[in-house]
């Protein structure tokens, strides 16, 4: 499954409205605000595969469970 998270449409309707020419300074602040959520939901996501690979490396698969269960929650949510 590919998740689309609503900031991700959101910066693409704005970086198409920018393209058109259409694009508003009122705008600049919105791309920066799904700008920061899209780097918080990227540093969620790779410090989940982080704690999971590291787990792995381990040998700790209860660990790796956890935190694979965690990123698929958090897939859910972002859909």
């Amino acid at each position: 499954m590919i998740a689309i998270h609503p900031a991700h449409r959101k910066l693409a309707d704005l970086y198409h409205q920018f393209e058109k020419g259409t694009f508003t300074r009122i705008q600049q602040a919105e791309v920066v605000s799904f700008l920061k959520q899209n780097a918080e939901m990227v540093e969620q996501i790779d410090g989940l595969k982080e704690a999971a690979y590291a787990a792995q490396c381990i040998g700790n698969m209860d660990l790796v469970q956890h935190f694979t269960e965690k990123l698929e929650e958090l897939e859910v949510q972002l859909t």
